[in-house]
Parts: C-alpha cells; structure tokens; sequence
C-alpha cells in the first residue's frame, strides 16, 4: 500500500526535527552561520527600501530643477547600488555554502545509522515501507536541501517583519486602505492551501517511481553479462518501459496539480502589480496631498507606490512559496520516515549474541544449543532444534542440497536473522571472519583489499607479507594489473576481476587477519580443487578454524565434523 503524504502538522514536526540534525551538536557551525545569514537578510531589506527611495528622490530633485540635490542623490544613489550588490551576492554565497553544509550533516547522520550495526541490512529485509534508502539518502536529501536554501534566501525567515514594517509604511502613505487592501488580496490567495497536500503527496509518489526506475537500470548495469548470457532481453525492455510509464505517470500527474497552483500563484503576481496604484489614487484624488509641491507629491507618490509593491511583492513571496513549500513536504517526509526508521533499529537490537569472556582459556570457539533456524517472515522452522559445538582446530563442514537452509545457519550466527528459540555462544567477534558466498569488495588500493587500511603500515615486513599472500592465492598478476599495492585504479572490484580472482582475494584478507574462527560459505565454489588445498592448508598453518559450507566431497578432507542438513527441518551430525 502506498504512503501518502501530506501538507500537515506531522511535516512541520518531521521538519524542525531535522533541524536538530542540521544545527546541533557537530553542526552548531551551522546555526552561527544561519544566524549570520539573516542578519545579512535584515541588512539587505534596510538596504533595499533605501533603494527603493531612490526614484522618489530623482522625482523631486528633477521636477524642482535643484542641480545641487541632484548630484549628490547620484552619489548617494551609486553608494546605495553598490551596497545592495555587494550584500546580495554575499547572501546567496553565503546560503549556497550553508546549503553544502547542511547535506553534509544530514548525509553524515542517516549514513551513520544506515551503516550502523546491520541496520542497512535490516532495512532491506524487515521493513517493506521504505522504498529506495539509496535515493533517499543522495536525491531527496539534495532535493530537500536545495529547496530549503532557495526559501531561505528568498528570506522565509524574515518575510513576517519585513512584511510588517512595508504594512506600516503603507499605512502612513495612504491611511488604513494601504495596508487593508493588500491584506485583503494576500488572503485570497490562501486558496492555493487548497491544492498544496495533493501536490506535496504526488511529489513523494514521483520521488518513489523515480528510485525504482533508476534501480531497475542499476540492476541491468550490475548483471549486464548475465543478461548477455541469458538472451531475456526484449523481456527486461518490457520491465523497464513498464517502470518508464510508471514514472511519466507520475510525472503528469503531479504537473497536472502543479498547474492551478502555478495559476493562482501568477494571477495574485500580477495583481499586485496595479493593486498598489488603486490604493493610492484613493488619497490623492480625494484631496489628501493637495498641499504638497509638485517635486513633493511626486516624491511621495513614488515612495508609496514603490511601499505598496513591495508589500505586495512580501505577500506574493510567500504566496508563491506554496509551492516550494508542497514540494518539499514530499521529500521532508521520506527522509524523516528513513530516520526514523533507523533510529528505531539503533534503539532496539536484532538479537543478542553471548560473547566468551576470556576467548584464550575458552574451549569452544562456536556453540549453538536447541537453535530453531526461521526465515524472517516465517513461524516455521527450516531447520529445528540444531546442537552444535565448534573447538579450535575443529574443523567443521555443512552440506544439504540447495535450499536446504545452510547458509540460514551463518545468517543466525550473525545476527542478521532473529533468534528465536536456544542458546548461542560464540568467540568475540573481532575474531570472527565471514565469507559470504557473494563477495562485497569496496572502491581502493590492492592493498586495502587486503587489509582494509588505506595507508601502509608501519610494520616493515607488512609488504613482504602481503606479497607472501598474493603467492598464495596465485594473485601476483594483480599488481601489475592495478599499479601496485598503494596505487587506486579506479575499479569496480567485483566487475574487473573474475569469480575466481575475487574468491581468492577474499581468501587473502582472510589469511591476512589470521581470525580463530572463520565462516566461508562456498568459498572455493569458482577455485580449483588443487589450489583449494594449498588454501585450507594455509588456514590450518595460521590455526584458522574454520566453518564451511560446500558441495565438494573433496572439502571432507579438511574438516573434522560434517553436519548434514535435510530439506524437512532435520539434520544429522557426524564425523567427516
């Protein structure tokens, strides 16, 4: 079912949640320089009426013919120029950094707790609300951002007293018509409130359409020789014109909501532009300035024209930020929904994992006692009951047909499914090293791969010792490939090598950090069966106990349990 979002008092309270983010703790940077921001805002409104006087002061001096006034109203008017240019090009450089800023600390934050325990893991797997996080976390975020900066520095903060103070003017010049008359037009405006919710909602459909639409591309991209392989491409062009429709769709209908906004909006624009002449034709002609030199009168009927406007253009400026405003509801609420989401993961853990206290004197690296293995989604148990105990040097292999729930197993182990029913006690995890059967490899050096820091260590036999390792696991053509240890290629890993090369660079982190206990989840499925040898002997060398799931019965060799897993909830466990 689709979210819906709307113009309400859960945005204003998602909104100034965010502010929280945006301006304290790290980011108290960002509340000075907001703060700063508005006094340069104060000071171009101060700046900006003197120069909106600047007509009137030309009328006078000219009508009177005064030489003298005039040039130094040409001076005084340079200064004013000169001044207004110089403030408005610091406020919006100074809002264009602040919009920076405040990206940085919005992406810091979700990135943070996204990457925070098995939250983004989490994310995936338990929670079908939120759609996209990656867009979520890069589009919206943008999106929002940039739209608050463009309110911001059309003054959204300082619009209520400029607004009252250009009230107060008009008041002086043409009585209670002045400032009546233009309130009056503002609030029939209020009728873009009307269309506001429906826009803000399709906006956050469009947003959700938008992610899915660029996944389905990303998808192509990351299994493009699968695809090739496969030959099913007319049917993912299907898919993706399906996802394309989708978007358009959207699209249309959030522009045919836009549409009367963007009508009212333009047609109280416009009105302004001769409502303030109405109003001060009501004192002139009724006799109120006929006391005035004409230099005079033709000062003060520009002054109050140019006040009448600019109270008008105050009110149109926040009636034109209806729209903003709708837009950016939308992306408000799918960024505050994600945090709020991983705040909640952060606050209450998947499971609880026994750590040995005193991992050296420990017996049993792995014990697992009357251990249901359930799917996330499921209150059926694909394996039931599971007794088992790993000892150091104790090597042990799973095996079961496919499906089977082998690889369940590991997933209980760390944490990323619930566990529901038994005991499980394990060695610390900072002596743990897990081998998914689909290898993640990250942007970076050869050497990073490896050891996963990026400068080298002080050690000197650090380098010997990787070279040692890329001759292990037959790698040494890689450093001519990427440059050398400490040179970035530029890759994407997982793409440039083959399934082969990349089991075995895993193979090298492994033998590098020299863990007790290892999990490896056919991690010699694309090796060959003689150089699998050399890599579990290498592990019994570096008393590397190990926990592998595999087909090969060749693997029994290595191992010293084997535990067979049925595909009815059974399993049986036995010397290998």
């Amino acid at each position: 079912m689709e979210r819906r979002y709307n113009f309400d008092f859960l945005f204003l309270k998602r909104f100034l949640e965010l502010h929280k983010i945006l301006y304290l703790g790290q980011n108290y940077t960002n509340l000075i320089i907001f703060i700063v921001l508005l006094a340069i805002g104060g000071l171009e409104t101060f700046v900006g009426y003197r120069v909106g006087l600047i007509s009137g002061n030309f009328y006078k001096v000219l009508v009177d013919k005064d030489q003298d006034a005039f040039l130094s109203t040409c001076l005084e008017s340079t200064a004013l120029i000169l001044g207004i240019s110089v403030i408005k090009s610091v406020k919006k450089f100074t809002t264009r950094r602040l919009l920076v800023r405040w990206r940085r600390a919005l992406c810091t934050h979700i990135q943070s707790i996204y990457l925070h325990g098995m939250n983004f893991y989490k994310l995936s797997l338990f929670n079908e609300e939120i759609d996209n996080p990656d867009q979520r976390i890069t589009a919206d975020v943008n999106s929002l951002v940039t739209t608050y900066g463009g309110l911001v520095d059309d003054d959204l903060f300082l619009l209520p007293i400029a607004t009252g103070y250009y009230a107060y003017k008009a008041y002086q010049g043409a009585g209670w018509i002045g400032p009546t008359g233009m309130f009056g037009l503002f609030l029939l405006s209020f009728i873009n409130k009307i269309f506001m919710t429906p826009v803000a909602n399709r906006t956050a459909q469009l947003e959700r359409s938008e992610g899915d639409f660029r996944f389905k591309h990303m998808n192509i991209r990351d299994h493009s020789e699968s695809l090739a392989f496969q030959g099913t491409i007319e049917t993912e062009l299907k898919k993706t014109n399906k996802s394309l429709d989708k978007v358009c769709t959207a699209q249309e209908n959030l522009f045919n909501w836009t549409l009367p906004v963007d009508l009212s909006t333009n047609l109280f624009s416009y009105l302004g532009s001769i409502a303030s002449y109405l109003v001060i034709s009501i004192p002139v002609f009724s006799g109120h300035y006929d006391d005035l030199t004409n230099g005079d009168l033709a000062k003060m009927i520009s002054n109050n024209g140019f006040v009448c406007i600019m109270l008008i253009f105050k009110f149109s400026q926040l009636v034109n930020m209806t729209s903003s405003v709708a837009n950016m509801a939308g992306t408000t609420h799918r960024v505050a929904e994600l945090i709020e989401i991983l705040t909640d993961y952060c606050d209450t853990p998947l499971t609880v994992i026994e750590d040995n206290k005193d991992d050296d004197d420990s017996k049993h690296l792995l014990s697992m006692r009357g251990v249901d293995i359930l799917t996330p989604k499921s209150d059926v148990p694909i394996i039931k009951g599971l007794n088992l105990s790993v000892e150091k040097g104790g090597n042990l292999l799973i095996m079961g047909s496919s499906g089977a729930g082998k690889t369940s197993i590991f997933r209980v182990i760390r944490s990323l499914w619930p566990r529901i029913s038994g005991t499980l006690d394990q060695i610390n995890q900072r002596d743990v090293f897990h081998f998914p059967q689909r290898e993640y490899l990250s942007e970076g050096s050869l050497r990073e791969q490896i050891t996963e820091e990026a400068e080298p260590s002080d050690d000197p036999k650090q380098e010997d010792r990787i070279i040692s390792l890329l001759e292990t696991t037959q790698l040494m053509n890689l450093l001519n490939r990427c440059g050398g240890l400490d040179k970035d290629p530029g890759w994407n890993w997982s793409k440039i090598l083959s399934p082969g090369e990349t089991q075995r660079l895993v193979w090298a982190k492994l033998l590098y950090q020299k863990p007790k206990l290892a999990f490896l989840d056919e991690a010699t499925s694309a090796i060959s069966e003689s150089h699998q040898e050399a890599l579990y002997n290498a592990c019994i060398e570096n008393d590397i106990t190990v926990v592998s799931i595999g087909h090969r019965e060749s693997l029994r060799h290595f191992h010293q349990k084997l535990l067979v897993i049925d595909s009815v909830g059974g399993w049986t466990l036995t010397a290998a």
